[in-house]
């Protein structure tokens, strides 16, 4: 005997959109992504633009004191198998300086660089072009479609991408720069769009002197733009990418940085985010670090020298709680963090970092 189906319900005796989007909101995605079954009303509210935007703020507002909105409470390791058995390891920064993992991925595309992560969302590089965006809590990725330019294999080794997520259009964009040509040419992807378009370069430190090596992939992202330490033949600057006004500037570095260093153009230098400032971290062998910090954002005359003795330094990798720095030991099965401000050397995070290679 068949049973019988419960009536639908009236319209008057359904909940209101409004009280089921704020229902809704405050559920974790995992569960919202189910309850897109529930009926044709609560599809269309979770898909809704606005209600994307609205749990993506709810998301980031619960995150705790040590995670902001840069992530730099989050370390992210890549297996080194070969695909399909790529996998992604999140972990969280503890407050008494060790990392937890919170999640585990198998990656379902081969990749060869991976670009950043912001708001929940993974960008990865194939050599073929091939731009992923990889959400892996819905479970779903898009592949950008190469542009023409991308099609010239003269490019093949000169290219570099950074991800952002710009808050006050509520969207997603894709800076590419491809330099191994004289001119080098940039393009910027949005995703509410899912279109490119082309970008002009026009900084005075690149007329007449091509770009020779991007340094600091993924981009840095501080002051609403992207930045990036720019090499040519000649000498070095950072090319920032203003997001508000979709344009260049360049940023000098700090005036005879490298007096203290033999060789300039082999320093190992990275951009960071340090206490919310700008920052360029020098490596000087293994025992000497400087982390020159800009104050006053574009003004040269405010880079601010912090010397750090350091022991047996083989890789920086980033700044953490945004006045400690994380780096990598020779031969050792801890990643130590450094607490700039009471110069206090920690080796409470295990190594789990050193699986990036």
């Amino acid at each position: 005997m068949s049973q019988k189906r419960k009536p639908k319900l009236s319209s008057s005796e359904r909940l209101p959109d409004d009280v089921v989007f704020d229902i809704l909101v405050r559920l974790p995605v995992k569960p919202i992504i189910r309850f897109r079954c529930v009926s044709k009303p609560w599809y269309s509210i979770i898909t809704n633009p606005l209600f994307i935007t609205a749990q993506l703020n709810r998301s980031k507002s619960l995150l705790p004191n040590n995670v902001n909105d840069d992530h730099n409470g989050y370390l992210l390791c890549t297996s080194l198998a070969v695909y399909p058995h790529h996998e992604l390891s999140v972990f969280v920064r503890n407050s008494y300086r060790t990392f937890t993992q919170i999640s585990g991925f198998e990656i379902p595309f081969s990749f060869d660089s991976f670009v950043g992560f912001c708001n929940g969302i993974y960008c990865f590089f194939e050599i073929h072009y091939r731009i992923y965006l990889w959400n892996p809590v819905i479970k779903k990725f898009k592949i950008l479609t190469p542009t023409l330019v991308c099609c010239d294999k003269f490019f093949c080794r000169g290219v570099a991408h950074g991800l952002v997520y710009h808050s006050q259009t509520n969207d997603f964009k894709i800076l590419r720069i491809l330099f191994e040509k004289e001119l080098p040419l940039a393009e910027v992807y949005t995703l509410s769009t899912d279109s490119w378009r082309s970008v002009e370069i026009s900084v005075e430190s690149l007329r007449g002197s091509p770009i020779v090596d991007i340094r600091g992939k993924p981009f840095v992202f501080v002051n609403g733009a992207l930045h990036s330490l720019i090499y040519t033949k000649d000498h070095k600057f950072i090319l920032c990418f203003d997001l508000n006004e979709e344009r260049f500037r360049e940023i000098m570095l700090p005036q005879n940085y490298f007096d203290e260093f033999s060789n300039k153009f082999e320093l190992p230098e990275r951009l960071a985010v340090f206490k919310g400032f700008l920052a360029l971290v020098v490596f000087g062998g293994y025992d000497i670090c400087q982390i020159w910090v800009m104050m006053e954002y574009g003004v040269v005359e405010s880079w601010t020298k912090i010397t750090v003795p350091f022991d047996s330094v083989l890789r920086f990798l980033g700044c953490i709680d945004c006045h400690e720095v994380m780096i990598k030991k020779p031969k050792t099965s801890y990643v130590p963090s450094f607490d700039i401000d009471s110069l206090d050397n920690n080796l409470g995070i295990e190594s789990l970092v050193l699986l990036d290679g």
